[in-house]
C-alpha cells in the first residue's frame, strides 16, 4: 500500500544530488513507494484491447542511458511486453546501434503514460518519444484526417484546465491547441526520429534535452507540503489525484496508440507478412533441406512448395512429404 510522500522524498532529486551514487539507497526507497502507488492505480489502466498496461520504473542510479544523472523518478505504463516485442522488431531495425546503446528503454519506442517525481513536485502525463515511429506515425496520419483530428480535439477539450500540452520542455494550456491547425502545428514540432536527420553535436558538458510530445498536469511541492515540510496530502489523497489524472489521459492514449483496430499506418499487413516470413524461415521452392524431426529425421530432400503457415512439401527421393518448416534445416 502506498504510504504517501514526505518532503525528503522530493529532496532526493535536488540538482546537487543528481550525479551522486551516495543517494542511490534513498532514491531506491522512493522508487519502491512509487511502484506501490503504480500498482494501486494500474489496475484501472488497460490498452484498447482490454489487456493491462505493463508497469516499469526508471533506474534510481546514475547510468549511461540517463546520462549519469538522476533528476527524477518515473513510473511508466505502456503496452505489454508481447505487444512491444511485435513492434520493436520493426522499429529497432530502423535505428543505428548507437541509439540502442544510448537508451535501451522500451519507452523510447512506444507511447506511454507516466508518473514522475522531481524535487519540484509530482507529474502525471502522456508522452511520445520522436523515435516511437509506429505510434507517432499513427498520430500524424490520424490528425491529417479532419474527422479524426476533431475527435482528438474533443478528447483534449474534456481535460480540466490545469492540463498542459507541448513538446517538452515547453508546455502550454490545452486551450491553446483546440483548433485543427494549432494541433497539427504542435505535432509537427516533434523532432525527427533518430537517423532521419543528422543529430546536433552537444558540447562535452551538455546533457541532451528530451523533446517529447507531452500532455499532463503537475502537483507542485507547495501543494504537497507546508512551509515546514508537513504533508498536506496523505497517501490516499495522492493516490486519488494520480488515478484521476491517468484515467483522464487514457482515452487520449487509446486514440494515439497503434493497435490492429487503430491502424492508420497499414502496420497490420507489415506484421502479418513478417509472421509469414518467420514461419517459412526463409525457405523457398527448390531449396535443399534436411529433416531433423519425425520418422524421416536425417533424410534430405528438396522443397517443392511452402505455404503461409510454414508448411512444406518436400521431395525425398521419389516421395513427397509434408513437414513443418521448424522441422527442417539447410544441409
Amino acid at each position: 500500500m502506498f504510504p504517501g510522500l514526505v518532503a525528503a522524498d522530493l529532496d532526493c532529486y535536488l540538482p546537487q544530488k543528481w550525479r551522486s551514487n551516495v543517494f542511490n539507497r534513498e532514491r531506491l526507497e522512493v522508487k519502491q513507494k512509487l511502484l506501490a502507488l503504480a500498482r494501486e492505480v494500474g489496475a484501472d489502466l488497460s490498452a484498447s484491447d482490454g489487456s493491462p498496461l505493463s508497469i516499469e520504473a526508471s533506474v534510481e542510479h546514475p547510468a549511461l542511458w540517463n546520462h549519469k544523472q538522476v533528476d527524477s523518478q518515473s513510473i511508466y505504463f505502456s503496452r505489454n511486453e508481447a505487444a512491444r516485442r511485435e513492434l520493436d522488431s520493426i522499429i529497432d531495425r530502423q535505428k543505428p546501434i548507437t541509439t540502442l546503446l544510448d537508451d535501451p528503454t522500451p519507452q523510447r519506442n512506444h507511447i506511454f503514460l507516466c508518473l514522475t517525481l522531481t524535487h519540484e513536485g509530482l507529474d502525471v502525463s502522456l508522452k511520445l518519444h520522436p523515435d516511437a515511429r509506429v505510434d507517432r506515425q499513427n498520430l500524424e496520419r490520424k490528425i491529417e484526417d479532419h474527422f479524426e483530428c476533431e475527435r482528438l480535439i474533443s478528447l483534449l477539450s474534456d481535460l480540466p484546465e490545469e492540463f498542459c500540452i507541448g513538446i517538452t520542455p515547453e508546455r502550454q494550456p490545452i486551450a491553446g491547441v483546440l483548433e485543427v491547425d494549432a494541433l497539427r502545428a504542435l505535432v509537427a514540432k516533434l523532432p525527427p526520429a533518430t537517423g532521419a536527420s543528422p543529430p546536433p553535436v552537444p558540447s562535452p558538458s551538455q546533457v541532451p534535452v528530451a523533446r517529447l510530445f507531452y500532455i499532463g498536469r503537475s502537483l507542485q511541492r507547495a501543494a504537497l507540503f507546508g512551509p515546514d515540510g508537513t504533508p498536506l496530502m496523505d497517501g490516499a489523497a495522492v493516490t486519488r489525484w494520480v488515478r484521476q489524472g491517468l484515467l483522464m489521459l487514457l482515452p487520449v492514449y487509446h486514440f494515439i496508440a497503434w493497435s490492429r483496430d487503430n491502424d492508420f499506418v497499414s502496420m497490420r499487413q507489415v506484421l502479418d507478412r513478417q509472421k509469414v516470413v518467420k514461419r517459412q524461415r526463409g525457405l523457398g521452392k527448390n531449396d535443399p533441406v534436411r529433416i531433423v524431426r519425425g520418422v524421416l529425421a536425417g533424410k534430405t530432400g528438396v522443397v517443392q512448395e511452402v505455404d503461409a503457415r510454414g508448411q512444406l512439401r518436400v521431395l525425398v527421393g521419389k516421395m513427397t512429404v509434408k513437414v513443418d518448416a521448424a522441422d527442417v534445416e539447410r544441409p
